[in-house]
């Protein structure tokens, strides 16, 4: 199907005429490119480091959906053409591979009929839901029995920033005892929901579950909030906070970003084990990992209950999520040794382990420094 410039030029703008004046939607922040305003380094708290921090001007989000393969950018005709493809006026096959294929047309649709609408679909008549500290909250997870100190840290951190959000710390019965530590010096802690892969069989008709949950903690964010919070954005458990990072639940673009369709979770890097998560706790999604960790045995996926014990929350996450993984401060973060980017906001120190290890880098510093203000 061949339009001409002129005919697609006609489609296109009889879709996207609004009534508004142009100088008032020029003004307006869409979440697919930078937010015009995103909030700068906050001078409500931090912990100094050995060099003074420039006003960064950063790019919070970083998108991949608009961008041709070849890095062009591509045509009106080029774009309408696509999605007139994609339903099915095209003859020529589809791939099949696609995993979110249904999501990404009702999104281009919705683009092309409304360009200045949000990536989401939100509609904006809608209310909106007030950005207050008891619809969301930071979380962290208790791992080993040696994150009291680090999650002591981290926990303290988020006070010395000014944070306007709490921290909440999920555990297990195996790390109880910690829990009840953290407890003590008056962090806030909850049973996480039980989360592992559960096998059922003709013999067992009750299914027997894989009793290590340490692997799985990763999960425990998406199944253990689900009633209670909008917006949580998890922070590895051997984090430091070095300054006031808010904007990552206050911004409107990452809220927008996260419809539990298109996008599932932001995160720093989508490797191993990330420094931190943004997510909307959900049924849907919880329903989701849950059937995933459920094994029926039979002789189509009897090899499925093998993959999982070679699994962890990480490539669970990975499996069923990939194409609705998106990136988000990248660059606030660092981990390991080696030199801090003067607009790094969170550092990590798994590696290097300063409350175990006497490490010199600068991260192992910072660290200890945090530590001795705290007690």
């Amino acid at each position: 199907m061949d339009l001409p410039d002129d005919l697609a030029s006609a489609v296109r703008k009889s879709w996207s005429e609004s009534a508004q004046p142009l100088s008032v939607l020029q003004g307006t922040d869409s979440p697919i490119s930078t937010p015009r305003g995103t909030p700068k380094s906050s001078g409500r708290g931090s912990i100094p480091t050995s060099m003074d921090e420039p006003t960064v001007d950063y790019q919070l989000l970083k998108h991949h959906y608009a961008i041709s393969d070849d890095g062009r950018r591509p045509s009106m005709q080029e774009d309408l053409m696509d999605v007139l493809q994609e339903m099915e006026f095209s003859n020529e096959q589809r791939p099949q591979a696609m995993r979110r294929g249904s999501i990404e047309e009702v999104s281009k649709i919705r683009q092309w009929l409304n360009p200045r609408s949000s990536f989401s679909g939100a509609s904006t008549n809608e209310a909106s839901t007030e950005n207050t500290g008891a619809t969301k909250c930071w979380v962290t997870t208790i791992e080993t029995q040696d994150d009291f100190l680090p999650i002591l840290v981290l926990n303290y951190s988020f006070k010395k920033s000014c944070s306007r959000y709490k921290l909440i710390v999920l555990y297990t019965e195996q790390t109880e005892m910690v829990a009840s530590r953290l407890r003590d010096y008056g962090v806030e802690t909850r049973r996480a929901s039980d989360i592992a892969p559960i096998l059922f069989s003709p013999q067992n008709q009750m299914g027997t579950a894989d009793s290590r949950l340490s692997r799985w903690t990763m999960l425990f964010p998406f199944v253990s909030l689900t009633n209670d919070f909008e917006l949580v954005c998890y922070l590895s458990p051997r984090a430091l906070v070095l300054s006031n990072i808010d904007e990552l639940l206050d911004s409107d673009a990452v809220a927008a970003e996260i419809d539990n369709e298109t996008c599932v979770l932001l995160s720093n890097h989508m490797g191993a084990r990330p420094t931190i998560m943004v997510l909307r706790p959900n049924k849907e999604i919880d329903a989701c990992i849950r059937e995933y960790m459920t094994v029926y045995l039979n002789a189509q996926n009897n090899g499925k209950w093998a993959k999982l014990q070679a699994a962890d929350g990480s490539s669970v996450l990975r499996e069923l999520f990939e194409d609705s993984w998106g990136l988000v401060a990248a660059d606030f973060c660092h981990s390991g040794p080696g030199h801090i980017q003067p607009n790094a906001k969170i550092v990590e120190c798994t590696t290097t382990q300063p409350w175990n290890l006497s490490y010199n880098d600068e991260a192992s510093v910072l660290w200890r420094r945090a530590w001795s203000e705290l007690i």
